[in-house]
Parts: structure tokens; C-alpha cells; sequence
């Protein structure tokens, strides 16, 4: 049963991703070299990380990357091409013994379930409760209007809908902290916790994030009462008065002004023009609070990152916590970190107020 990002780490989903040439014949001809590239890199990276995960006894479970034949034309919208289940944390959460899966604004991702079907159902086997969200009609989206460049696109497009976002959401014992201007709609928030009886939702308060985005960077919870973060910015009102550590010296901030005006300028993710910016300029530059700390905790006092940090781990090992890295070279590609690129399935600890 899952009840916090910190209790021992028994079992866990780690993404995949497709293969150099699954995509070849729905990518722009000057695409396709650089994009491949970036496929050998990512699944590379992710099998890294399970078998690293599978050595220290951890029980992993991969999605299955699904071939497509042609594009999606659903009736008010597309999937043009369909995103890999890379990133399970943005739409899945196992609270206690109940699996709960979000649709998105993301049409690419409308499918995204069936590579965790499997999966899902050795939970329901096992006596989990698997429950999701009625599908959506979307409709096609600008690269500028997804929901990290426009803040206002599910109140002005999707407002009627039950839409939401799991990694808005921190688990921390018998609640959950979550950002309640979502990505999401009001609909989808309510869904969630109609399905989560049991759970008190916090909301996330006096922080950078002013209750909108995904919540898993920024600050990490790693007992019941330490709380690493990057500045008291990040750290949400529901934490301020546990035992605070600021690692911030330790985190070079990045600017992402640059980033954003190099994506919308070169017309999207699959776009020839982005992927030759992205690949001269942005390979592996995690170097920002947002990905640093989307880390995977393995337990109170082991921490897996997805880059070196000499310093902080040295400040960390005299706290008595160990650090890993597993490097994830495309998380600025794929819009997530190690956090995102995993889902917790079980961890040891029970519910129990923290908060």
C-alpha cells in the first residue's frame, strides 16, 4: 500500500519508452535521426534504472510500449503521435489499496492506460480497488497552449470536463497536499476526492507555485518530520513547521525564459527546428530545482537523483542519507524527472497522521 513518497520502496512502475524507428513514419523526414536519438538514449536510461532498482531488491514493473499503425482520429480531435508511457506519475496514483488514472488536456496521452493495463490488473487481482476517470472529448491543442505555458487553458477550454493531473498531488500519511488550481479542472478535483474518502486534501498554500502545477519538485518530505527544499518558496504552508533543511546552495537555479522561447519558436516537441536546439542546447540540463528534486526516495534514508551532485550528496551522507544516481539525460525533453518517470506501487509504512 502506498501512503507517502518516503516509506520503504517495495514495488514500482519505471517507464519506457518506443524504440530508434517506431516513430519513423509519423515524424517530419529532418526529424527522425535526432528523435531516434533521443529514443535509444531514454530507453537506455530507464532500463538502467530498473535494473538498478532490481538490485536493491525492489520489485519492477514496465508498461508495455504499444504500436500504432497510422494516426488517431477520434471525432473532435487527434493523437497524432501517441505518447510512450514514459511519464506515469503525471496521470496514475496507488493510494492505500486504490489505483486511481486521470485523463489530461494532452491528447497524445489519451491512450496512454492501456500500457499499464497489465499492471493494474495484477493489483486488482491482488484485491486493489482500479478505478478511472470517465474518457474525455478533447480537442486539439498549440504547443502554447499546453497547461505549464498557459495556466488558463482548462478554465477557458475544459472547465466542464473531469479532467486532472495526479502529480499535483503529495502523499503524506492520512492526506494529501495538492495544488487545487490544478492542471485540472474543478470537476476533476472533486472526482478525486470523492473517490478518496478516507483522504484529507490540503491545499497548497504561500508557495511558488500559488496552488497550480505539479507539486514533486521543489521540496521532498523524507520522514515523517524532515523536509529537504530549495528555498522556503517551495515549501507549502501543510510542511513549514516540521524540521526544515534548505539545500538550495546546493541547486543552481536555471532560468527557463530561454527554454520556452527556444520551444515556441521552433513549433513543438517533434518539430526538426526543436529537436537540433534541443540536442545543441538543452541535452541533459536538469540543472533546475524542478527536476534536482523530482528525485525517487527509496526509504528515509536512501534517495535515488538523476544527476551528480558531489556537494549535496556529501551534506546528505552526514545527515546518515545515501545517494544514487541514475541519469535520465531527456528530462527536459520529456517534461519529467526520475519522480516522474516512476510510480510507486507498495511501500512498507501504513496511514498515520503527519500532518
Amino acid at each position: 500500500m502506498i501512503y507517502t513518497e518516503f516509506d520503504p520502496l517495495e514495488e514500482i512502475i519505471v517507464g519506457d519508452s518506443y524504440a530508434p524507428g517506431d516513430l519513423d513514419k509519423f515524424m517530419p523526414d529532418g526529424s527522425i535521426a535526432g528523435f531516434n536519438k533521443i529514443l535509444e538514449e531514454t530507453k537506455e536510461d530507464f532500463e538502467k534504472l530498473s535494473d538498478f532498482l532490481k538490485a536493491g531488491g525492489v520489485k519492477v514493473h514496465r508498461p508495455k510500449v504499444l504500436q500504432y499503425k497510422d494516426n488517431i482520429e477520434m471525432s473532435d480531435f487527434d493523437v497524432r503521435i501517441p505518447m510512450s508511457p514514459i511519464v506515469p506519475r503525471d496521470t496514475y496514483i496507488v493510494r492505500g489499496k486504490t489505483v486511481l488514472q486521470t485523463y489530461t488536456s494532452m491528447t497524445d496521452r489519451y491512450f496512454d492506460s492501456l500500457a499499464y493495463y497489465d499492471i493494474f490488473k495484477q493489483l486488482f487481482d491482488q484485491g486493489y480497488n482500479w478505478i478511472s476517470q470517465p474518457p474525455p472529448v478533447l480537442e486539439n491543442l498549440y504547443e502554447t497552449e499546453k497547461w505549464y505555458f498557459d495556466n488558463t487553458i482548462y478554465k477557458r477550454k475544459f472547465n466542464d470536463k473531469l479532467l486532472w493531473h495526479t502529480a499535483t498531488m503529495f502523499q503524506a500519511g492520512d492526506a494529501v497536499i495538492y495544488n487545487h488550481n490544478g492542471p485540472g479542472t474543478d470537476a476533476g478535483a472533486e472526482w478525486m476526492q470523492r473517490n478518496l474518502p478516507d483522504t484529507r486534501f490540503i491545499k497548497n498554500t504561500q508557495t511558488v507555485f500559488q496552488g497550480f502545477g505539479h507539486i514533486d519538485h521543489g521540496f521532498i518530505l523524507i520522514d515523517d518530520e524532515t523536509v529537504l527544499h530549495a528555498g522556503m518558496q517551495w515549501v507549502p504552508a501543510a510542511l513549514r513547521k516540521k524540521k526544515l533543511v534548505d539545500i538550495s546552495k546546493f541547486l543552481p537555479p536555471l532560468n527557463m525564459d530561454r527554454f520556452e522561447k527556444d520551444y515556441h519558436s521552433s513549433g513543438g516537441r517533434y518539430n526538426v527546428e526543436w529537436i537540433d536546439k534541443y540536442l545543441d542546447n538543452w541535452k541533459g540540463y536538469s540543472q533546475e530545482v524542478c527536476f534536482d528534486l523530482n528525485c525517487l526516495i527509496l526509504d528515509s534514508n536512501n534517495i535515488v537523483w538523476q544527476r551528480e551532485i558531489p556537494e549535496l550528496f556529501n551534506f546528505l551522507d552526514k545527515m546518515g542519507i545515501s545517494s544514487y544516481v541514475s541519469p535520465t539525460r531527456h528530462s527536459l525533453y520529456w517534461e519529467g524527472g526520475v519522480h516522474c518517470a516512476t510510480l510507486d506501487i507498495k511501500r512498507s509504512g501504513n496511514s498515520r497522521t503527519i500532518l
